[in-house]
């Protein structure tokens, strides 16, 4: 199959790679190069990296819009666009060129998490399973007819990267049926219940920020909703302390310690204890300001946390 492939980040170079193994790749579509860190220096994302390696030509439009984008388009006459993770709306004269239409693979089970970083948000509000879908776009953000879909179990401490390891390869499957389905007239695409829909944001800083009033369980939810990144964060001395790995403190009794929101605490002389707006809650991975990752019992060591210590 000539598939037109649009994506960006991570996601998008895993499906790229999966996809090139068993279809002819005709070109690929990403975000600018952008500028980053002090030095400004230009940053390849990783789609585009992926294309240059299989020397996959690569278009980076400023407006999807544009008519020159366009007429390049026509140009490679793919049978069919897959969206992965582009971080634009595409038009409807893109999306409805290919004789196959045009398909996005999305990280939940639509019509929920609707937006931005859905895996993410499906942890950080504790849901116990979540999906991909694969869709056909239309105009609106990810409210297209459904053409393949499959839940994901979420268990009690699985992080964003754990979660991004299952749904992944699944979703590798579902696009390559999905295809196939579309490629022989049987798709039989099932239109979403807008009424039933759900929306998630852009992951900010402020939002990985650690408000220690929340519950341990809020908290934990949030730590492995932002692994491995962007990190939630908090402060320590007046520096900037990433928390990357937390327990909800099994074994401790409530009644063991006496802890305020952010309050520090050792726990049988190895175990780094942290209260929260409702029970303790237990640092397992932490990363100092300029400092590598370090365990609870580490930073006990090197830190010394006293009673008068309070993160956040």
């Amino acid at each position: 199959m000539k598939i037109g492939f649009f994506g960006t980040p991570d996601i998008a170079l895993y499906c790229l790679e999966e996809l090139f193994k068993t279809h002819e790749i005709c070109f690929v579509v990403t975000q600018p190069d952008k500028k980053t860190g002090r030095n400004q220096h230009i940053q390849i994302c990783p789609a585009k990296h992926e294309a240059q390696c299989h020397d996959i030509p690569v278009l980076q439009p400023e407006s999807l819009n544009d008519p020159d984008f366009f007429d390049q388009l026509k140009k490679y006459d793919a049978q069919i666009y897959v969206v992965v993770a582009y971080g634009k709306l595409i038009p409807r004269a893109v999306f409805d060129y290919p004789p196959l239409k045009t398909i996005n693979l999305h990280p939940s089970l639509l019509p929920a998490y609707r937006g931005a970083a859905p895996m993410q948000w499906a942890l950080i509000n504790g849901e116990r399973e979540t999906g991909v879908s694969v869709q056909l776009i239309n105009e609106r953000m990810d409210a297209g007819d459904i053409i393949r879909q499959e839940k994901v179990a979420i268990t009690d401490d699985m992080t964003a990267a754990d979660l991004s390891g299952a749904i992944l390869p699944l979703g590798v499957r579902l696009l390559n049926e999905s295809i196939e389905l579309l490629a022989s007239g049987n798709a039989g695409p099932v239109q979403q219940k807008d009424d039933e829909a759900t929306y998630c944001g852009k992951i900010t800083r402020e939002t990985a920020r650690i408000d220690w009033t929340r519950s341990a369980v809020e908290i934990h939810n949030l730590v492995r909703g932002l692994n491995p990144k962007p990190v939630a964060w908090t402060t320590f001395r007046s520096r900037e302390l990433k928390v990357w790995k937390t327990s909800l403190s099994h074994g401790v009794p409530d009644t063991a310690l006496s802890l305020r929101p952010g309050e520090m605490a050792v726990y049988g002389k190895k175990r780094l204890m942290a209260g929260t707006g409702k029970g303790i809650l237990e640092l397992v991975a932490i990363q100092p300001e300029t400092k590598k990752t370090m365990d609870g019992l580490s930073f006990i060591n090197g830190y010394r946390p006293a009673d008068t210590d309070c993160m956040g």
